[in-house]
């Protein structure tokens, strides 16, 4: 017997997980759209269902488990009885080596009691959602049938990628990755910058006809299987908002590999105060982004977070008084107000001719995706020299690092010095689940880290249904800001190394490194996760 869904919603409000006032929103839209209360709580307050069953698990005081993460006991499949099946009973091995049996159904003792004098065993139980049940199952399946899938895979690729896209909606991914392994496929889904499995094993010939259905959608060619392709799809999701996602596509020893990008337009902008600066970087960067000319630079690797420092910096001076232009490749968010310009699409506009077009339409601000060359950088210099405040985007290390960055490009050091108004690096660090948070004691790798940066308690979450048992939730900036002053300018219009360069602004210049100190000391996020994110963490 599987849990009712008031049972699911009644653990999910007693945790937390949703509020009193989402409760009453979501029972009346219920009754106005004849849909279940569950599936519309779901969907309104984004929350997959996986956590509601986590909240049950609490409630019972039984353990919850990931099947997605759990190694199946292979050994046990020959004897498992069709009642598992039916009933969704599966055997799985924990971390400690041990026999569960997982199932969604835990007040089923009849069907659990006849899985386990079948096995021979008396293994605990452990709650899991229908979904991952079923999809456990397939696996199984596949295993006694070496790799071999029955149904219609078609009909069944549409239900599949639908519930793997509303499932990346729900869990606030950014991509999906769709992997083709050996005889099967395996879709993960990063998540505040981390992978996680979602379906361990898809079957082959399901996986092929997922790949043809994305492929479909997106207007590629489905009998090009071995060459890249590149499109973008609009999906409509089950709560009616249409999700905008870039796909790649690309030939592997397996079979096609499917990236799927999830963009956010507009539902869940950052804002300056929300990023993660702490009082004086945030008050300083407020200033220097309201000066009249000169260029502001985010470094930081793929996947730091600089598009979205930049695009928050935007919506902060967006007050109407002022002609703000940007040129990207691409437009990742929508900005009202603002001329945003896609290069990329054509041979006919690349970032220097639509940079060289931008300053014929009298801007006062421009933000430039990222400098890749000298032609680039040269017009985004001499803009910012001649009354125009200009934003962008570099790949180096450091704040300072930009500064050398932009000489190797071959940038005259008397323009960079009368430009720059400052630099920021960043990087993204997961943010600890506030809901489950707690004291942690340091192991032996930690405690010398502690001592040598004077943090006195550092902190864990043990997982719960807010963070799907991850122990983290969202992210949070780590950044190191380096502002220009008379001197500094001067120091790099005379070329003087970035060492020295550091050494005069350590003052009032905050590492990288220092800033995550802070924020571990904190709580807001993990000391493995800070020196992650930093110096590669701790061995």
């Amino acid at each position: 017997m599987p849990i009712t869904d008031q049972e699911l919603i009644d653990a999910a409000i007693g945790h937390g997980l949703v509020s009193n006032e989402q409760f009453l929103n979501a029972q009346k839209s219920s009754r106005q759209s004849r849909t279940a209360l569950l599936d519309t709580i779901v969907s309104s307050c984004r929350i997959p269902r996986r956590s509601f069953y986590h909240a049950v698990s609490l409630q019972r005081n039984i353990p919850f488990v990931d099947l997605a993460r759990c190694q199946i006991a292979v050994d046990l499949i020959s004897s498992l009885p069709d009642i598992a099946y039916q009933r969704g009973i599966i055997p799985i091995i924990d971390d400690n080596g041990e026999i569960i049996l997982a199932t969604y159904g835990v007040d089923d003792l009849a069907s659990i009691s006849a899985v386990q004098r079948n096995l021979n065993i008396n293994a605990n139980v452990a709650l899991a959602d229908p979904e991952a049940i079923r999809d456990a199952v397939g696996r199984i399946q596949a295993i006694r049938s070496n790799g071999a899938s029955s149904g219609d895979s078609v009909e069944s690729a549409t239900t599949l990628l639908d519930r793997i896209i509303n499932e990346a909606y729900l869990r606030r991914a950014s991509d999906i990755h769709v992997e083709p392994i050996d005889d099967h496929l395996q879709i993960r889904l990063r998540v505040d910058g981390m992978l996680q499995v979602y379906i361990r094993a898809i079957p082959s010939d399901l996986g092929h006809a997922l790949t043809t259905r994305i492929k479909v959608l997106a207007e590629l060619d489905i009998a090009e299987r071995r060459a890249p392709q590149d499109g973008r799809i609009l999906y409509e999701l089950e709560n009616g908002l249409d999700q905008s996602m870039r796909i790649a596509v690309i030939p592997t020893r397996y079979g096609e590999r499917v990236t799927i990008r999830l963009l956010s337009d507009s539902d869940e902008q950052l804002t300056l105060t929300n990023l993660g600066l702490l009082d004086n970087d945030l008050e300083a960067f407020r200033q220097a982004i309201r000066r009249p000319f000169g260029i502001i630079l985010l470094t930081g690797p793929t996947g730091s977070g600089k598009s979205t420092t930049l695009y928050s910096a935007l919506r902060e001076i967006n007050d109407g008084t002022r002609n703000i232009m940007t040129v990207e490749d691409p437009v990742e968010q929508l900005i009202a107000g603002i001329s945003q310009v896609q290069v990329g699409g054509t041979d006919k506009i690349n970032f220097s001719s639509a940079l060289r077009s931008l300053l014929r339409h009298d801007p006062d601000v421009m933000m430039v995706g990222e400098i890749r060359d000298l032609d680039t950088a040269d017009i985004s210099l001499k803009a910012a020299l001649t009354g125009h405040l200009v934003f962008s985007s570099l790949h180096t290390n450091t704040a300072i690092g930009a500064v050398t960055r932009l000489m190797d490009f071959g940038c005259e050091p008397y323009l960079v010095g009368a430009t720059l108004a400052g630099s920021i690096a960043q990087r993204l660090v997961r943010r600890l689940c506030a809901h489950c948070r707690e004291e942690a004691v340091p192991n032996e790798a930690q405690q010398p880290i502690m001592n040598e940066y004077e943090i006195d308690t550092i902190y864990k979450s043990t997982g719960c249904p807010h963070c799907i048992g991850t122990g983290y939730h969202g992210r949070i900036g780590l950044f190191e800001c380096f502002w220009t002053d008379d001197t500094t300018q001067q120091m790099i219009s005379s070329q003087e190394s970035e060492v020295a360069i550091r050494d005069y602004a350590q003052a009032n210049h905050t590492s990288l490194l220092a800033d995550g100190i802070k924020k571990v000391a904190l709580g807001i996020t993990s000391l493995d996760e800070m020196l992650r994110a930093t110096i590669g963490g701790v061995n």
